[in-house]
């Protein structure tokens, strides 16, 4: 086979692998942001919790007291029954009391209601404090086991790199030009097989002229219409 085409079939399997090895390093920081996306996440909930909790053990301690104040307030009124002259001013009186006590009852039943909020927020806390540590801990997994496999896929890339560094210079200043000019456009994929006559790069069919030179593998020849490098796999003898 054309010494040529070898490297040229190399050098594109090595900067796919480049490429296959960047891609993985580039998804590291967004694999880091959503463990710590998910961190934050349980934090907030947590602080949520927590102020949830805070509002409704305040909104207790405030009606706590208007309870009280309402409280005093009926022993008050029913401290004036002694002071009534007249029926009107009792029945007036008795109204009163049933109000105060209706609003008191109210209270209660808020209170009762506030209660329940801060047994359900401490619930919550707890859940959330418990799921923050075994985020944590996960998380924790997670970053450790993603650093060692950037440390092994920028140990990976090195030796691919130096691989492609070697191999360069054997490519003739020409035939490399033509390979750099293509590879971008063509999505890396600029040596390709001849399959049936037709080419496995655009699947357009290519003179039978062309295709039976092809096969010989002795030149560098490109398809007429999308010019990518073409070779014959099945003339590719193994060593």
């Amino acid at each position: 086979m054309n010494e040529q085409l070898t490297l040229l079939i190399q050098l594109q399997e090595i900067d796919a692998r480049i490429r296959s090895l960047q891609e993985q390093k580039n998804r590291i920081p967004g694999q880091l942001a959503d463990i710590e996306q998910r961190v934050q996440a349980n934090k907030a909930g947590l602080d949520k919790a927590r102020e949830a909790l805070e509002a409704a053990q305040k909104a207790k301690r405030d009606r706590d007291r208007d309870l009280e104040e309402g409280g005093t307030k009926v022993e008050k009124l029913k401290g004036r029954s002694s002071e009534i002259k007249t029926n009107k001013e009792y029945t007036a009186l008795l109204k009163e009391i049933e109000t105060a006590e209706q609003e008191n009852k109210a209270i209660e039943d808020e209170i009762l209601k506030f209660m329940e909020a801060i047994d359900a927020a401490a619930a919550e806390i707890k859940n959330a404090e418990q799921r923050a540590v075994e985020e944590g801990a996960a998380a924790e997994a997670e970053r450790k086991q993603l650093d060692e496999n950037a440390a092994v896929v920028d140990s990976a890339l090195t030796e691919v790199e130096r691989s492609r560094s070697d191999l360069l210079p054997r490519v003739t200043e020409e035939v490399a030009a033509e390979y750099q000019r293509l590879v971008v456009p063509k999505g890396g994929k600029v040596v390709v097989e001849t399959r049936n006559e037709s080419c496995s790069g655009c699947f357009m069919s290519i003179p039978p002229q062309l295709f039976v030179n092809v096969k010989k593998n002795d030149q560098i020849l490109s398809c007429p219409h999308c010019h990518r490098i073409l070779y014959y796999k099945e003339g590719i003898k193994s060593t």
